[in-house]
């Protein structure tokens, strides 16, 4: 009876998970998708110009500077992936 029981049980957590994960978010939504898309043009822009630009002032000044042109590429990076997750899914 135990086993039987135990197998109902799996039976019916595995069903909840599986229509928990049918039911879950699919993805961004249109808004999301379209702000990422702002944000990612603005980042790209503001790096672009980051890249052209002299930088004059102290070592600390230069490398506060690199830092800050760093974490802009990492976060155009980690919205990049965002999005391509996003169009993955839709797929």
């Amino acid at each position: 009876m135990k086993k039987f029981t135990r197998t109902i049980w799996v039976g019916i957590l595995s069903a909840l998970a599986f229509l928990g994960a049918c039911n879950s978010h699919k993805g961004l939504t249109k808004a999301e998708r379209a702000q990422l898309v702002r944000e990612r043009d603005s980042i790209q822009e503001i790096i672009t110009q980051r890249e052209n630009s002299c930088v004059y002032g102290s070592p600390e000044i230069i490398q506060q500077y690199g830092q800050e042109t760093q974490r802009l590429r990492t976060q155009l990076n980690e919205i990049k992936t965002r999005l391509e997750e996003d169009d993955a899914k839709k797929k």
